[in-house]
Protein backbone atom coordinates (compact mmCIF):
# COMPACT_ATOMS: atom_id res chain seq x y z
CA UNK A 1 0.00 0.00 0.00
CA UNK A 2 1.66 3.16 -1.21
CA UNK A 3 -0.46 5.37 1.77
CA UNK A 4 2.15 4.11 4.39
CA UNK A 5 5.10 5.86 2.99
CA UNK A 6 3.48 9.33 3.30
CA UNK A 7 5.54 9.73 6.43
CA UNK A 8 8.74 8.63 4.99
CA UNK A 9 8.01 11.22 2.39
CA UNK A 10 6.89 14.36 4.65
CA UNK A 11 10.25 13.43 6.60
CA UNK A 12 12.47 13.69 3.02
CA UNK A 13 10.02 17.01 2.71
CA UNK A 14 11.31 18.33 5.74
CA UNK A 15 14.91 17.36 4.97
CA UNK A 16 15.22 19.24 2.01
CA UNK A 17 13.31 22.25 2.94
CA UNK A 18 16.54 22.82 5.31
CA UNK A 19 17.98 24.30 2.29
CA UNK A 20 15.20 26.52 1.02
CA UNK A 21 15.64 27.66 4.68
CA UNK A 22 19.17 28.69 4.86
CA UNK A 23 18.92 30.23 1.44
CA UNK A 24 15.97 32.49 2.88
CA UNK A 25 17.80 33.55 5.92
CA UNK A 26 21.17 34.21 4.25
CA UNK A 27 19.35 36.67 1.75
CA UNK A 28 17.57 38.09 4.42
CA UNK A 29 13.94 36.77 3.42
CA UNK A 30 12.74 36.11 7.15
CA UNK A 31 9.04 35.67 6.37
CA UNK A 32 9.95 33.03 3.60
CA UNK A 33 12.32 31.69 6.33
CA UNK A 34 9.77 31.63 9.41
CA UNK A 35 7.14 30.14 6.80
CA UNK A 36 9.33 27.12 5.41
CA UNK A 37 10.49 27.05 9.27
CA UNK A 38 6.70 26.51 10.30
CA UNK A 39 6.07 24.03 7.12
CA UNK A 40 8.89 21.64 8.35
CA UNK A 41 7.46 21.49 11.66
CA UNK A 42 4.31 20.57 10.32
CA UNK A 43 5.50 17.51 8.46
CA UNK A 44 6.94 16.65 11.35
CA UNK A 45 3.93 16.50 13.67
CA UNK A 46 2.29 14.67 10.55
CA UNK A 47 4.56 11.97 9.73
CA UNK A 48 4.47 11.25 13.50
CA UNK A 49 0.93 11.36 13.97
CA UNK A 50 0.26 9.25 10.81
CA UNK A 51 3.15 6.81 11.44
CA UNK A 52 1.59 6.21 14.64
CA UNK A 53 -1.96 6.46 13.88
CA UNK A 54 -2.12 4.23 10.66
CA UNK A 55 0.92 2.12 12.23
CA UNK A 56 3.03 3.18 9.29
CA UNK A 57 6.12 3.06 11.18
CA UNK A 58 9.55 1.43 9.86
CA UNK A 59 12.75 1.58 9.58
CA UNK A 60 13.66 4.21 7.42
CA UNK A 61 11.43 6.33 9.52
CA UNK A 62 12.77 5.14 12.64
CA UNK A 63 16.04 6.69 11.42
CA UNK A 64 15.00 9.40 8.89
CA UNK A 65 12.73 11.28 11.60
CA UNK A 66 14.92 12.04 14.42
CA UNK A 67 18.11 12.94 11.96
CA UNK A 68 15.91 15.11 10.00
CA UNK A 69 15.04 16.73 13.33
CA UNK A 70 18.01 17.04 14.45
CA UNK A 71 19.53 18.44 11.05
CA UNK A 72 16.43 21.08 11.28
CA UNK A 73 16.94 22.46 14.59
CA UNK A 74 21.06 22.38 14.17
CA UNK A 75 21.01 24.10 11.08
CA UNK A 76 18.57 26.95 12.51
CA UNK A 77 20.50 27.63 15.83
CA UNK A 78 23.57 27.58 13.65
CA UNK A 79 21.97 30.27 11.09
CA UNK A 80 20.60 32.52 14.14
CA UNK A 81 23.36 32.62 15.48
CA UNK A 82 25.30 33.60 12.35
CA UNK A 83 23.00 36.30 11.95
CA UNK A 84 23.66 37.33 15.86
CA UNK A 85 20.13 36.16 17.53
CA UNK A 86 21.33 33.92 19.24
CA UNK A 87 24.03 33.17 21.20
CA UNK A 88 26.86 31.18 20.38
CA UNK A 89 27.35 29.55 24.03
CA UNK A 90 23.53 28.14 23.39
CA UNK A 91 24.13 26.97 19.90
CA UNK A 92 27.18 24.81 21.28
CA UNK A 93 25.48 23.47 24.19
CA UNK A 94 22.56 22.23 21.89
CA UNK A 95 24.86 21.28 19.64
CA UNK A 96 26.48 19.25 21.66
CA UNK A 97 24.35 17.51 23.62
CA UNK A 98 22.45 16.48 20.32
CA UNK A 99 26.22 15.27 19.09
CA UNK A 100 26.70 13.53 22.47
CA UNK A 101 23.22 11.45 21.47
CA UNK A 102 23.61 10.08 18.29
CA UNK A 103 27.15 9.18 19.27
CA UNK A 104 25.62 7.45 22.28
CA UNK A 105 23.14 5.79 19.99
CA UNK A 106 25.76 4.34 17.75
CA UNK A 107 28.04 3.04 20.63
CA UNK A 108 24.95 1.93 21.69
CA UNK A 109 23.95 -0.29 18.53
CA UNK A 110 27.97 -1.06 18.03
CA UNK A 111 29.59 -2.09 21.60
CA UNK A 112 26.40 -3.10 23.43
CA UNK A 113 24.61 -4.36 20.99
CA UNK A 114 21.24 -4.60 22.71
CA UNK A 115 17.75 -3.66 21.77
CA UNK A 116 17.45 0.11 22.07
CA UNK A 117 14.73 1.00 24.38
CA UNK A 118 15.21 4.77 23.64
CA UNK A 119 12.12 6.59 24.62
CA UNK A 120 12.64 10.40 25.35
CA UNK A 121 12.10 11.62 28.83
CA UNK A 122 9.80 14.20 30.34
CA UNK A 123 11.86 16.96 30.39
CA UNK A 124 13.57 16.48 27.12
CA UNK A 125 10.04 16.15 25.35
CA UNK A 126 10.07 19.89 27.25
CA UNK A 127 13.77 21.04 26.24
CA UNK A 128 12.52 20.20 22.52
CA UNK A 129 9.51 22.07 23.11
CA UNK A 130 11.32 25.22 24.57
CA UNK A 131 14.36 25.11 22.07
CA UNK A 132 11.65 25.03 19.29
CA UNK A 133 9.62 27.93 20.81
CA UNK A 134 12.52 29.93 21.26
CA UNK A 135 13.65 29.00 17.36
CA UNK A 136 9.95 30.29 15.95
CA UNK A 137 10.01 33.37 17.93
CA UNK A 138 13.74 34.32 16.84
CA UNK A 139 12.03 33.78 13.49
CA UNK A 140 8.53 35.68 13.58
CA UNK A 141 10.90 38.40 15.23
CA UNK A 142 12.91 38.74 12.00
CA UNK A 143 10.10 38.36 9.74
CA UNK A 144 7.19 40.65 11.75
CA UNK A 145 8.30 42.60 14.46
CA UNK A 146 10.01 43.21 17.63
CA UNK A 147 8.41 41.17 20.91
CA UNK A 148 9.35 41.64 24.53
CA UNK A 149 12.99 41.09 24.63
CA UNK A 150 12.36 39.76 28.40
CA UNK A 151 10.39 36.63 26.72
CA UNK A 152 13.18 35.91 24.22
CA UNK A 153 15.96 36.18 27.67
CA UNK A 154 13.72 33.41 29.58
CA UNK A 155 13.33 31.64 26.38
CA UNK A 156 17.15 31.35 26.38
CA UNK A 157 17.65 30.72 30.04
CA UNK A 158 14.83 28.04 29.93
CA UNK A 159 16.06 26.66 27.24
CA UNK A 160 19.77 26.64 28.59
CA UNK A 161 18.99 24.88 31.98
CA UNK A 162 17.15 21.80 30.38
CA UNK A 163 19.32 21.33 27.50
CA UNK A 164 21.91 21.57 29.92
CA UNK A 165 20.15 19.10 32.50
CA UNK A 166 18.98 16.74 29.89
CA UNK A 167 22.50 16.50 28.47
CA UNK A 168 23.47 15.19 31.73
CA UNK A 169 20.52 12.95 32.67
CA UNK A 170 20.88 11.26 28.89
CA UNK A 171 25.15 10.85 30.06
CA UNK A 172 24.25 9.58 33.23
CA UNK A 173 21.23 7.09 32.40
CA UNK A 174 22.60 5.41 29.51
CA UNK A 175 26.18 5.46 30.33
CA UNK A 176 24.95 3.34 33.60
CA UNK A 177 22.94 1.52 31.24
CA UNK A 178 25.85 0.60 29.17
CA UNK A 179 27.89 -0.59 32.13
CA UNK A 180 25.44 -2.50 33.64
CA UNK A 181 24.51 -4.13 30.69
CA UNK A 182 28.40 -4.99 29.02
CA UNK A 183 29.31 -6.39 32.89
CA UNK A 184 26.45 -8.32 33.47
CA UNK A 185 26.75 -9.80 30.01
CA UNK A 186 30.14 -11.67 30.93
Amino acid sequence: MILRHIPNALTLTRLVLIAPFLVFIYQKEYINAFYTFILAGCTDGLDGWLARHFHWQSLFGSLSDPLADKLLIATSFISLALIGKLPWWLVILVFSRDLTISFGVLAWYWFVQRQLDFKPTLLSKINTVLQLTLLTLCLFELAFFKIAPYLLETLIILTTFTTAITYVDYVWVWGKRAYITTHLAK
